[in-house]
């Protein structure tokens, strides 16, 4: 049984993405298809899985939090779950955009009147998704007007 604190973010991709019940194999299929240059790609780190840095792993399965942190956590974003969690928000698969929206919803009218409360960041630095099978996510701007 996963402790429901460890579900807020994914600890599969050492706390980036999503809630863990949305990030496991069934539901990230960890792989970057239509690699253009796989070689180029590996050596810096694009697409690696999060499996390849070797972390020791905690009852879950999932890394340990001392390992995870001693990287930047930008580091984890190109990895392939990182990727395809990010792909299937933007693409709802699933549901899970259904289910985040309706989740920050419940947040807001939470919190809605409390005079200490300026605002809040539902999805703070967002990351592209799949730009492998997407090239055109590296265009500027087009990832905000097609995917946010």
């Amino acid at each position: 049984m996963v402790d429901a604190h460890q579900d807020v973010f994914s600890r599969t991709m050492c706390g980036e993405g999503m809630p863990a019940f949305y990030s496991e194999g069934k539901y990230v299929d960890h792989s970057c298809e239509g690699f253009l240059l796989p070689l180029i790609f590996k050596q810096f780190g694009i697409c690696n899985s999060i499996k390849d840095y070797g972390f020791h792993l905690d009852k879950n399965g999932w890394p340990l939090v001392e390992e995870c942190t001693k990287n930047f956590f930008v580091e984890y974003y190109p990895t392939a779950e990182s990727m395809t969690a990010f792909d299937r928000l933007y693409k709802n698969v699933n549901g899970i955009q259904d289910k985040f929206i309706a989740y920050w919803d419940l947040v807001a009218r939470t919190f809605a009147g409390n005079p200490y409360i300026v605002g809040y960041d539902p999805i703070n630095e967002p990351f592209m998704g799949d730009f492998i099978a997407d090239l055109k996510l590296l265009i500027p701007g087009y990832m905000d007007l097609h995917r946010l």
